[in-house]
């Protein structure tokens, strides 16, 4: 855990999952260890790389053996969480998950906290007013709407989110992008990552994708979930990652990639997976 983040403000006392670069994904036996030695009061499952449900089912017990309250982070994966295509991290172990409304969760911007009973009446205690106290109806309407949408369509847009990521991933890799975690498939979410090496790599090809339209953060990680709510599938994944190829292995003037992704856009203008009216 970062200790710049919420925790470090809090001046909290953090330690790190024993974690495997080469799996993305926590070393459980190891994980096992640390949390006996440490026997931390809390322990958060969670990641902003995610392409893997995390051993929660593996860990929740020992951490509760140990006095722990055990909580899953599940801001990027969500929607995929809501449609029972990653984990179940509630049913896993974890007393209380937690995480944004606006990612593969296709709600308005803010965050959401779901928990068991007990666990649950104590967080709404201790957030009400101290740390939360205005209700925003706005948003509250968006997200009731947002939640009605999710549960009628929540699973086919989930299925094909995971789909499209895996087409993308395996079209990268035959492109010959450095594509994490191939012996693994490379990705059960909505991302794919790109390894190159370092953070000033990583930043200097997404400057180069951002000339030509292509948005992406530095690490490289590109995600699916919005280009699928506008009703992209596999065969568009394929047009993705050529696009990405021409751009970046090819070097192609970025202005000729601006123009084919404007007029890829333009055929997927009409939101998907969700009411008529």
């Amino acid at each position: 855990m970062w200790k710049e983040g919420l925790a470090g403000l809090l001046k909290l006392k953090t330690t790190s999952f024993p974690f495997s670069k080469r799996d993305m994904n926590i070393k459980t036996e190891q994980a096992k260890k640390v949390i006996t030695r440490a026997k931390p009061k809390i322990v958060i499952f969670g990641a902003s790389l995610i392409v893997f449900p995390q051993p929660v089912k593996e860990l929740a017990q020992t951490a509760k053996e140990n006095g722990a309250t055990v909580g899953y982070d599940g801001s990027h994966v969500l929607g995929l969480i809501a449609a029972q295509r990653f984990q179940d991290p509630l049913r896993e172990g974890a007393e209380a998950l937690f995480g944004s409304t606006h990612k593969t969760f296709f709600g308005p911007q803010g965050g959401i906290i779901l928990a068991n009973k007990e666990p649950g009446e104590t967080l709404k205690q201790k957030i009400y007013p101290a740390y939360v106290d205005n209700a925003h109806w706005n948003r509250i309407a968006a997200l009731t709407l947002a939640l009605a949408e999710a549960k009628k369509y929540g699973k086919a847009y989930a299925t094909q989110v995971i789909h499209n990521s895996k087409t993308l991933a395996k079209a990268l890799d035959d492109h010959g992008f450095p594509v994490i975690c191939k012996h693994l498939n490379s990705t059960s979410s909505h991302q794919t990552i790109l390894d190159y090496g370092n953070y000033e790599k990583g930043r200097k090809i997404a400057k180069k994708l951002q000339k030509a339209n292509i948005i992406t953060d530095c690490v490289i990680r590109i995600g699916t979930d919005e280009i699928t709510r506008r009703g992209m599938k596999q065969a568009e994944m394929t047009k993705v990652a050529e696009l990405l190829k021409r751009t970046v292995i090819d070097e192609e003037n970025p202005e000729n990639i601006k123009k084919e992704i404007d007029k890829l856009n333009r055929q997927f203008q009409k939101i998907q997976y969700c009411y008529e009216e």
